[in-house]
């Protein structure tokens, strides 16, 4: 009997001895995230990429130099046809060696069309450094939305469970009280109907905390077992004191979708400005200085040539056939296009503002009632279960006050991780979200304690427990 006993432990001390993963925090999940997510680092790419654009316009207006050097043997027949002359040229066949070398400078004076390519790259690399810090704000957003939404549906199940095991104890009791003659058996028949949805709810909530996790999971790239958690009894950041007026003003100078499209529109103008001023006169200054020997020659005699030449150069196009009336056409039509969608984006995002702050305000004083509902709820079924022990309440009555009670408490949580999203959507739609923000958000986490980490990475840290 003592072996089958020991046998029968072996497997709840390796689960209790067995080394568990280390619970991961948000900053934790962010920083993996970071790493792992191909469209930031595809952000990250493109404006490496247009960073270099800069630079390929500034050459424009700087000075050009060139070198060459040559050496060469030459192997030549010459043969004199025809003719009389003072001067009598050899014919035969000669080989001499020949070299030479170069050196060119020029330098653009005036180019108004290089000019206004040259501010269209400057506002292509403003909007493609606005659209990477834009990429970074939406992987905050998105890492705080998907972890929340693990712990909310973590909490969901364990009030699910902790729910299920309410009402199945009422059921027993409901039971009792109809084999005692005491109640009919419609009671006990209804509270084994909400059982049993609860039972099915909480299969739902199962499964909802495993695609949760595996939303996680696959934007990180490594697998999450553990997670800090929020404690939802603690007291929240209250909103921002600021008034409607003054967020969506910052939000017109600060907000990166706006920055990243008034660039692109003012890119597309000097473009266009670029197009029109293809007709525009272009000055260049050269200068350039050559040297070239050769030991023989033709004639029979070898040369040393040196060439120095300075000037300016004038290009002045007249005629080409309309296509400079084509493109410069095709550039406005360019520009005005992302200018209008340019106005189109700051219409919208004065409305994001103004609902991402209506959200806050509103989310915080819902969390202060439904927490007020909560404890009405909880008084509401002491009532109930004492009015049961003293004749004047049935089991049906405590029923619904067990499930009124858990509706108050899931809820409030549910209240409670939208808020804090909803402050971070209302900071992203004014300006963009940085790494502080992970980390004030991070400082509200704690980790899970040990008997919740070897409960198969489900926590019940901010759960309410049944009264």
């Amino acid at each position: 009997m003592k072996n089958r006993l020991s046998l029968a432990l072996i497997p709840v001390l390796l689960a209790w001895t067995a080394p568990q993963a280390p619970a991961a925090s948000l900053k934790t999940i962010f920083l993996a995230a970071r790493t792992h997510d191909m469209r930031y680092r595809q952000s990250g790419a493109s404006y490496r990429e247009a960073r270099t654009i800069g630079p390929e316009a500034r050459a424009a207006f700087l000075p050009h130099v060139s070198a060459g050097a040559n050496v060469s043997y030459n192997d030549l027949t010459s043969r004199i046809l025809g003719g009389s002359s003072t001067f009598v040229f050899p014919s035969g066949h000669f080989t001499f060696n020949a070299h030479g070398y170069g050196v060119s400078v020029s330098e653009t004076l005036l180019d108004i069309q290089a000019l206004y390519a040259y501010r269209a790259a400057g506002d292509t690399m403003h909007a493609a450094h606005s659209r990477y810090k834009l990429a970074k704000s939406r992987l905050v957003l998105t890492v705080c939305a998907k972890y929340f939404g693990y712990l909310l549906a973590r909490d969901d199940l364990h009030l699910r469970r902790a729910e299920a095991r309410a009402l199945r104890a009422e059921y027993a009791s409901a039971m009792r009280s109809f084999h005692l003659g005491r109640a009919p058996i419609t009671n006990a028949n209804e509270a084994r109907a909400r059982y049993e949805a609860v039972r099915a709810a909480t299969l739902a909530a199962e499964n909802a905390v495993r695609l949760a996790r595996a939303r996680i999971e696959r934007m990180t790239g490594t697998p999450v077992h553990n997670l800090w958690s929020l404690d939802l009894h603690r007291t929240l950041p209250r909103p921002d004191t600021g008034v409607l007026v003054t967020d969506e003003a910052r939000a017109m100078r600060d907000n990166l979708v706006l920055q990243a499209a008034r660039g692109q529109a003012a890119a597309a103008t000097a473009y266009a400005h670029a197009a029109s001023a293809a007709r525009y006169p272009t000055i260049t200054a050269q200068a350039s200085y050559s040297y070239a020997r050769a030991d023989n020659g033709e004639f029979g005699f070898g040369t040393v040539l040196r060439d120095k030449t300075i000037g300016l150069d004038l290009k002045l196009p007249i005629y080409q056939g309309g296509e400079l009336s084509a493109k410069t056409a095709h550039a406005a039509a360019t520009a005005f296009h992302a200018q209008v969608a340019a106005l189109r984006i700051q219409r919208r995002v004065r409305f994001d503002v103004r609902q991402a702050f209506l959200n806050v305000r509103n989310g915080y004083e819902e969390i202060r009632a439904l927490k007020s509902a909560q404890l009405a709820a909880r008084q509401a079924l002491t009532s109930e279960r004492l009015g049961v022990r003293v004749g004047i309440r049935n089991n049906l009555d405590v029923l619904r006050a067990e499930q009124a009670y858990y509706r108050s408490e899931r809820d409030f949580a549910r209240a409670t991780y939208d808020y804090l999203l909803g402050r971070l959507e209302l900071k992203a739609a004014v300006s963009h979200l940085t790494v502080g923000d992970i980390d004030q958000l991070n400082a509200l986490l704690k980790p899970p304690s040990v008997s919740t980490t070897a409960s198969n990475g489900y926590s019940a840290a901010g759960a309410g427990a049944r009264p």
